[in-house]
């Protein structure tokens, strides 16, 4: 039986039809009170239980009934931002500023641990000092997190690793999806930059999270990292490579982020622990794929 302490909390879920925002709804429609909304900036179907609507259109009076909105939202690349980049600072900045304005209750909303692009390979916490954004989409996040400071808003910032791991609308350019998708249906792994290190969150400990930044807000406002392990390009590729069979198809290098993370202030305030095993998250994808194109 659900608590009613956790369905009499309305919740505005902002991005329910995306990545995470699936696998969310998909774990937890029937624990809370959620309404769905999506701007489909990715196209597809919408499934009924969620409205399509742009969050920046919500009036006052509308968000006047909800205690919290998780925010999962808007532009979530540097490409699709690159290429966009007007919409993007509106997505992902300037519509959220007004958003706070409207919306007075707690906001949840993700953020990227891009904004540690100039760590040089260094394993960054909260308190790293974030260097000039470089492009559109660190930018935004950079700015927006500095604004709710300044401010004083009521708000829960997630800098998140790399998300891999299954959901209904995966993203497969994703860094561990990229490279089990080719290894599973052309038996090759591309590789560059082998000692560019990079953050992976699982999906599953981001979905965990959030449930208890939900069941138990902070007292206060907090910047959260949250990744589950850390590695360089080479070393995801040798547990690809491993786990399939798969051929290495070495590539030019390219100019690409480098840094880690840690979560150990998320872990400490929540006593959570982190999926530390690279081999958890190559299965589940592995078993993602085997469904959805080997029949398997």
């Amino acid at each position: 039986m659900i608590s009613l302490l956790y369905m009499e909390k309305k919740i505005l879920l902002v991005g329910a039809n995306g990545y995470v925002g699936s696998r969310f709804v998909e774990r937890f429609k029937d624990k809370y009170d959620l309404k769905c909304i999506d701007s489909l900036l990715r196209p597809g179907s919408l499934p009924s239980y969620i409205e399509h609507k742009d969050y920046r259109d919500m009036t006052k009076s509308e968000l006047e009934e909800f205690d919290m909105c998780l925010w999962l939202a808007g532009y979530s690349s540097v490409p699709l931002a690159k290429a966009n980049p007007v919409d993007c600072y509106e997505n992902n900045y300037s519509g959220l500023v007004d958003f706070t304005n409207k919306f007075e209750g707690l906001l949840i909303y993700t953020s990227s641990g891009s904004v540690y692009a100039n760590a040089d390979g260094a394993i960054c916490d909260e308190k790293t000092p974030i260097g000039m954004p470089e492009n559109i989409y660190d930018y935004t996040k950079v700015a927006f997190d500095h604004y709710m400071e300044v401010m004083g808003k009521s708000y829960v910032s997630l800098r998140l690793g790399t998300v891999d791991g299954g959901s209904p609308r995966i993203r497969e350019e994703l860094l561990l999806h990229r490279m089990l998708k080719n290894a599973l249906l052309d038996k090759t792994v591309n590789l560059a930059n082998p000692m560019a290190n990079r953050g992976v969150l699982y999906i599953e400990d981001l979905v965990d999270a959030l449930e208890l930044i939900i069941d138990n807000p902070p007292k206060k406002s907090e910047i959260f990292n949250l990744n589950s392990f850390n590695g360089n390009m080479e070393s995801f590729a040798n547990i690809v490579l491993k786990n399939t069979g798969a051929k290495l198809n070495a590539l030019k290098d390219s100019n690409v982020y480098d840094f880690q993370m840690t979560s150990q202030k998320f872990s400490d305030y929540y006593s959570y622990k982190f999926t530390n095993d690279i081999e958890v998250v190559v299965n589940n994808i592995i078993d993602f794929y085997k469904v959805k194109y080997l029949n398997k």
